[in-house]
């Protein structure tokens, strides 16, 4: 009767222990849920991807620059991040500079500059959007996705950043 209580009592009291553990306020806590964001297993936010767009991306590259890449300039955001990945395992192989991205910091990403710069994905074949992606999955799953079933992308959706091309040419019209 004992043991049955025990294997009963144990796992419940486990089960509360890391509950708690996790729904407080805690440095345990936050590097939990950081984590698993980071590997994709708790979806980011809106402000969160948003954060973390403007974060990684300024380590290398000034928010200017960013802003104002339109469909004039290149390839859909996906492909870019992508080739953004590639660039870090290449500048990697010296020293450890940059972090690597995982595939949910470039799938809230990709959103975050699709929905505030601007998304021409429509303007591209899929085949070559996704020839460019290369193996990718998460990327080309992405893509496969409606831009309205896209979480991030669909919440930002009536937003822009401050002096980005979208913002210019919709300057006026209502």
């Amino acid at each position: 009767m004992k043991k049955r209580l025990w294997v009963i009592v144990l796992p419940l009291f486990l089960m509360l222990a890391i509950s708690v553990l996790l729904l407080t306020s805690n440095p345990v806590s936050s590097w939990a849920l950081s984590t698993a964001k980071v590997n994709g297993y708790i979806a980011y936010t809106p402000e969160e991807a948003t954060t973390l767009a403007y974060t990684r991306c300024t380590t290398c590259h000034q928010v200017e620059k960013i802003i104002q890449y339109c469909s004039r300039c290149g390839p859909p955001f996906a492909v870019v991040t992508n080739t953004m990945r590639k660039f870090v395992q290449m500048a990697n192989l010296e020293t450890k500079r940059v972090e690597q991205f995982t595939d949910a910091e470039l799938v809230a990403i990709t959103q975050v500059w699709n929905a505030l710069v601007g998304n021409w994905e429509g303007d591209w074949r899929k085949q070559d959007i996704k020839r460019l992606l290369g193996n990718d999955q998460a990327l080309i799953d992405l893509i496969d996705t409606a831009v309205e079933d896209r979480p991030i992308e669909a919440a930002l959706k009536n937003k822009t950043a401050p002096g980005s091309y979208k913002e210019i040419q919709s300057f006026g019209v209502k």
